[in-house]
């Protein structure tokens, strides 16, 4: 496989940022995780990463099965789950090749995401799910968030917590948004739960559930999927049967408790 083209747009994307932020190195992992050096033009080598590993713009970091990777860096939170590749170029701008990954900061900053046909801006503070989707765009999930989005041919949006977003083309637009049961989310998400350190941003989180649970009322009648071209987006419908169990939740009782799988 020639990596080459799958990194030419980010390098391209990066640079035209003038980035100088500090280069992030690996703080926790779980599981098989690989990096290949692509500095070199005649070999693909992938080695096991060690711990404290610097993260260096011409890393391509890999995961497995159950593989996880977690760099903390000036504030900023940094998670790459699991069957995922990706390349940090400084602490600010991550290029996701396949899979998903998590960026928390409760300190305002602007951060850079591109994926292999795809990029976008975010300004502000905020947790946020980004997924790689098959078109080569990808999809931006804030579980809680606070400030703009920005691409090229969209121009800038508000962030909202719970809504998604969806980053196509090239130059890159805004799809359709959705809004998502955060609780749904993070309850299944092992970007969130299965690393030892906690995020700063679990308060706000919880918030930011509570937020949307008095506003929609925990009616949510669909899942979304991949993306596997520009105008098609997988959607599963749920039957009135499980949109009504999910109106019943009260945010009064267990509230907190009910996001890490409490009564």
């Amino acid at each position: 496989m020639n990596f080459k083209r799958f990194t030419l747009f980010a390098v391209t994307f990066v640079t035209a940022f003038f980035l100088s932020a500090e280069i992030p190195t690996l703080t926790y992992k779980s599981g098989r995780v690989d990096g290949a050096d692509l500095s070199y033009d005649d070999k693909f080598e992938p080695e096991i990463l060690d711990l404290n590993q610097s993260l260096s713009p011409h890393l391509l970091v890999a995961t497995g099965v159950g593989g996880r990777v977690e760099s903390i860096v000036e504030e900023k939170y940094w998670r790459l789950g699991s069957n995922s590749m990706a390349r940090w170029y400084s602490s600010e701008a991550l290029w996701l090749h396949s899979g998903s990954a998590l960026f928390c900061s409760t300190v305002n900053d602007t951060i850079h995401f591109s994926t292999t046909e795809s990029n976008a801006t975010f300004s502000g503070t905020g947790t946020i799910i980004i997924e790689a989707t098959k078109n080569g765009g990808f999809k931006f999930i804030p579980l809680e968030a606070k400030g703009t989005i920005s691409t090229e041919k969209g121009g800038i949006k508000e962030v909202v917590g719970g809504r998604m977003l969806l980053i196509l083309g090239n130059p890159s637009f805004f799809g359709d948004a959705f809004d998502i049961d955060i609780m749904l989310l993070i309850k299944s998400s092992r970007l969130v739960n299965a690393y030892p350190t906690m995020l700063p941003t679990f308060k706000k989180i919880g918030l930011a559930i509570y937020i949307q649970e008095l506003k929609l009322k925990g009616k949510y009648d669909a899942l979304i999927g991949d993306a596997t071209t520009e105008e098609n987006l997988q959607m599963w419908k749920f039957g009135n049967d499980l949109g009504n169990k999910g109106s019943e939740a009260s945010p009064k009782k267990g509230f907190f408790g009910r996001i890490f799988g409490g009564n």
